[in-house]
C-alpha cells in the first residue's frame, strides 16, 4: 500500500487489491481469512464497479508493476467472486457462499448511476428513503449523489443519515424495491457527456470570422462565463504556435520573454523551434537565456503563462492588429 496512506483500508480498498492480485494470489489471501471476512470481501468484489487506475496505484503501489497497465484491471464481478470463494474455502463452502451473491445487494443499482440524473430522480423521494439508500453505498458514491440532490433536500437527507440506527433487513429490502421501481428506469438511459463549450468552439472554428465573432458575442450577452469558456477552447496556445509566420511574429513581440519561456515549458522541440525561428536574433537570445534560467516550475504556472500569451494574442485581434487563424486555415 502507498506509504502516504494514513487510514486503515476499508472493504472497497481490499477488494481492489484482490482483483489486482488475480485469482490465484487473491485466493491465497482469502485462505488466511475467516469465513465471515471472506464472505464480506467476496460480496465487495462482486459489487465493485469500474476501478480508476489512480486508485489501483494508491492501493497497490508495490505490486502495480506486475500489472501490464492499471487500466487493464480485469473486470470484476460475481463470477470472479465465486471463483475466489471456491479456491479459498473449497467447493462445498465456496459454492454455498457464492449462491448468496446472486441475491441483489441493496441499492447497488445506484452505484453506477449518473450522479446528476440520480440526484434529480431521488430529489422527489422521501428523505428517509434516500438516506437509507445512500447509507448502503460506498462513501464516494453517496457523497456524489448527496451533492447532486436539490439544495432544499440535501440538509434533510443528511440529517436522516446522521439519525440512522438499526434497520430491519425487511425494511431495507422494501425500500430498495420501492425506490428501484420508481427511480431505476429513469437511470437506464445511457448518458453521453457533452462538453458544450468544446462543441461550440468546434463549430465556430469552421464558421467565417465575422459570423463566428457575432455568435460568440451573442452567447456572451446571455452568459459571459460560457462565452469565456468557449473562447478558451476556440484558440489555445497550441493554436498560437500554428499561426502563419507574419502573424506569429507580431503576437510574439507582445509577449514578455519570461512569460514565453514559461509557456514553452515541456512542449515538443519542433514547437519551440517554430517559436524561436519567428523571433529576432536579440529576442531569440533573450528567450533562450530565460529558458536556461528556469528551474522547477509548477504546472499551474505554465498553464497560466500560456493563458496569458493567448490573452495577449486575443487583445491584438480585438484591436484589429492580427487575425487569429491557423496557417492551414488562413
Amino acid at each position: 500500500m502507498s506509504a502516504s496512506t494514513t487510514t486503515a483500508p476499508g472493504p472497497r480498498e481490499a477488494a481492489v487489491v484482490l482483483v489486482a492480485l488475480g485469482p490465484e494470489r487473491a485466493a491465497a489471501v482469502l485462505r488466511g481469512l475467516g469465513e465471515k471476512q471472506a464472505r464480506l470481501l467476496a460480496a465487495e468484489v462482486a459489487a465493485l464497479g469500474p476501478v480508476d487506475p489512480a486508485e489501483v496505484r494508491d492501493r497497490l503501489v508495490d505490486l502495480v508493476r506486475a500489472l501490464q497497465s492499471p487500466a487493464q484491471l480485469p473486470a470484476p464481478g460475481k463470477r470472479m467472486a465465486k471463483e475466489l470463494l471456491v479456491r479459498a474455502l473449497g467447493p462445498e463452502v465456496g459454492h454455498a457462499l457464492g449462491e448468496e451473491l446472486d441475491s441483489a445487494i441493496p441499492f447497488s443499482w445506484l452505484e453506477q448511476a449518473d450522479p446528476a440524473a440520480a440526484g434529480r430522480a431521488l430529489g422527489s423521494e422521501a428523505p428517509g428513503a434516500v438516506a437509507l439508500a445512500l447509507a448502503h453505498l460506498s462513501p464516494r458514491t453517496a457523497a456524489r449523489l448527496l451533492t447532486c440532490l436539490p439544495p432544499e433536500v440535501q440538509g434533510q437527507v443528511a440529517t436522516r443519515i446522521a439519525a440512522l440506527g438499526a434497520v430491519h433487513p425487511d425494511t431495507v429490502r422494501h425500500v430498495d424495491e420501492a425506490l428501484r421501481g420508481r427511480v431505476a428506469e429513469l437511470l437506464q438511459t445511457d448518458v453521453r457527456r457533452v462538453d458544450g463549450p468544446e462543441l461550440l468552439a468546434g463549430l465556430l472554428a469552421k464558421t467565417p470570422g465575422e459570423t463566428s465573432k457575432e455568435l460568440l458575442q451573442a452567447v456572451a450577452a446571455v452568459d459571459p462565463e460560457l462565452a469565456a469558456a468557449t473562447r478558451d477552447r476556440l484558440f489555445t496556445f497550441d493554436d498560437l504556435c500554428l499561426l502563419e509566420p507574419k502573424t506569429l511574429q507580431v503576437v510574439l513581440r507582445a509577449i514578455d520573454s519570461k512569460q514565453l519561456a514559461l509557456a514553452l515549458r515541456n512542449l515538443p522541440e519542433d514547437t519551440v523551434a517554430t517559436v524561436l525561428s519567428n523571433l529576432s536574433e536579440r529576442a531569440r537570445e533573450s528567450l533562450l537565456e530565460e529558458i536556461d534560467l528556469l528551474g522547477s516550475v509548477r504546472a499551474a504556472d505554465v498553464l497560466a503563462a500560456r493563458a496569458a500569451a493567448v490573452a495577449a494574442a486575443r487583445q491584438l485581434e480585438d484591436e484589429g492588429t492580427v487575425v487569429l487563424a491557423r496557417e492551414e486555415e488562413a
